[in-house]
């Protein structure tokens, strides 16, 4: 899953970052500008997804953990 994820939020960037500086070049902005905000939008994204990515990782770890325990809890409770 963690693959998964970090694949498709590099995917998500890539294209927020490709999308970016497609529109600001149909404007017809100086190069600099069109590499500065394909940039920012693929540094955002790329945030976005790793915080995300870190938020669910520690949701999935902590049901994990609670499936354990009580488990284990149930296994103590037979004996």
């Amino acid at each position: 899953m963690r693959a998964l994820l970090i694949r498709l939020t590099a995917m998500t960037a890539a294209g927020a970052g490709l999308l970016s500086g497609l529109l600001t070049a149909a404007t017809h902005a100086p190069w600099t500008l069109v590499l500065f905000r394909a940039a920012l939008a693929f540094t955002l994204v790329l945030a976005v997804g790793f915080g995300l990515g870190l938020i669910l990782m520690r949701t999935a770890l902590r049901r994990r953990y609670e499936e354990a325990v009580e488990a284990s809890r149930r296994v103590r409770g037979n004996r």
